[in-house]
């Protein structure tokens, strides 16, 4: 029987998140999974358990055995490896040919560009690869590492999902420039997720990637750029790639801490109108100085996407007073169709009448399973301040309903 198992099994998951693992213990796991060969998924986590780099390359020994395997997830995140660990990490799963779903969490660990240089090498064997996501944050990476990383990806002729995120790291314009080059190149791809949040990537970079989004035929797009020193121009060009962009459903974008201005959010709100498809959307832009103007630009957008399902909305930070908060309630109070409603206004001059228009809104909503309002930090017209009542009323008839809120003020 255990022979037949070990034959038969198709799939398997292990979770060791966070737990204790000795040598020894990760010693018997790679042997373990010596004796799976018939194993075509598989999903490993042992993040946060500081393994190393032995424990690693033991555990990457045992999967590189398994030939049949065609999807693989193994993560690894704040698990002590370091590049010379991820070298040899790399080469032990060399031996993987039929991979085709591959995802890898190396976050919170210290691979460098020597180690991303030779997580590329394996990358480069497998041919087959139709979705690969790569998460990389807080790795010490910068441009010559991911230009080995966007030179590979170029190479995988079948790839159609693509997410590399990026984080906390020292990419700069030519490492950004080396991405874009690689998504012009990719024309099959249906998704894409790119994370350059906290790096040394400039407005330029983000002008190169936009123009590498022109006029794919991207159904799901999440582009992470918080403090990326986007202003007018970038936000002009990324405006304009969103603009040409056909069938997009899901659409995410990170724009946290730039400098986008009431201009740019109405270049933004134009090409985000555009989208009529969006079922999906997800917009962060907080401490962009957007204002009333760029308030209403948004809403004028928000208000046209009727097939919207889930909205998720940061505005905080941006001094928008009641008109704008009230222009944006009325438009989130369009959607009919929406299911989960984010809205993040804290830190702005919403005052009564942007709180009452925003509870008529979200009482308006037939069919919201999940509400989250956030709006402390709100400047009023009123000494101490609106008691809330008319939202907590709207909160407490969704509850009611069946609807899960979480509302802070």
């Amino acid at each position: 029987m255990r022979n037949a198992l070990t034959q038969q099994l198709m799939g398997i998951k292990m979770t060791l998140r966070r737990r204790r693992l000795p040598p020894e213990v990760v010693h018997s796991l790679a042997q373990s999974l010596r004796a799976l060969v018939g194993l075509k998924e598989l999903e490993v986590d042992i993040s946060f358990t500081s393994v190393g780099d032995h424990g690693a390359c033991h555990l990457a020994q045992g999967i590189g055995t398994l030939q049949r395997l065609q999807s693989l997830e193994l993560l690894l995140a704040g698990a002590g490896l370091g590049h010379s660990g991820c070298e040899k990490f790399a080469k032990e799963l060399s031996s993987l040919r039929s991979l085709t779903r591959l995802k890898l969490d190396l976050s919170l660990n210290d691979i460098g560009d020597a180690g991303l240089r030779e997580l590329s090498k394996f990358l480069r064997s497998n041919l087959l690869l139709q979705a690969l996501v790569l998460d990389l944050n807080r790795n010490r990476i910068s441009d010559p590492g991911v230009a080995c990383l966007a030179q590979v990806v170029l190479e995988l002729p079948t790839l159609s999902e693509l997410e590399v995120a990026l984080f906390d790291n020292r990419v700069g314009e030519d490492g950004a420039r080396q991405m874009a080059a690689t998504m012009r190149g990719l024309r099959k791809l249906s998704r894409l997720v790119l994370g350059l949040n906290r790096n040394a990537v400039s407005e330029a970079g983000v002008q190169d990637i936009a123009h590498a989004l022109s006029s794919h035929s991207l159904q799901d797009l999440e582009l992470d750029l918080s403090v990326s020193s986007v202003g007018w121009a970038g936000a002009h060009d990324l405006g304009m790639a969103l603009s040409s962009l056909q069938g997009l459903k899901t659409l995410s974008i990170d724009l946290n801490v730039n400098h986008v201005g009431s201009a740019g959010a109405r270049l933004l709100a134009q090409a985000i109108s555009s989208q009529q498809g969006l079922v999906s959307l997800r917009l962060l832009a907080s401490g962009n100085r957007i204002r009333e103007v760029g308030a209403r630009e948004l809403s004028q957008a928000l208000g046209s996407l009727r097939l919207l399902c889930c909205l998720e909305l940061d505005v905080s930070g941006n001094g928008i007073g009641d008109p704008g908060a009230c222009e944006l309630a009325r438009a989130m109070g369009h959607l009919a169709k929406l299911s989960r409603l984010v809205a993040d206004l804290r830190g702005n001059l919403v005052g009564d009448n942007g709180e009452r228009e925003l509870a008529r809104a979200v009482g308006d909503l037939p069919k919201l399973e999940r509400l989250e309002l956030r709006l402390g930090g709100n400047c009023r017209s009123s000494g101490a301040g609106p008691l809330h009542h008319e939202l907590k009323n709207a909160v407490r008839k969704l509850q009611t309903g069946g609807c899960i809120c979480d509302f802070s003020f």
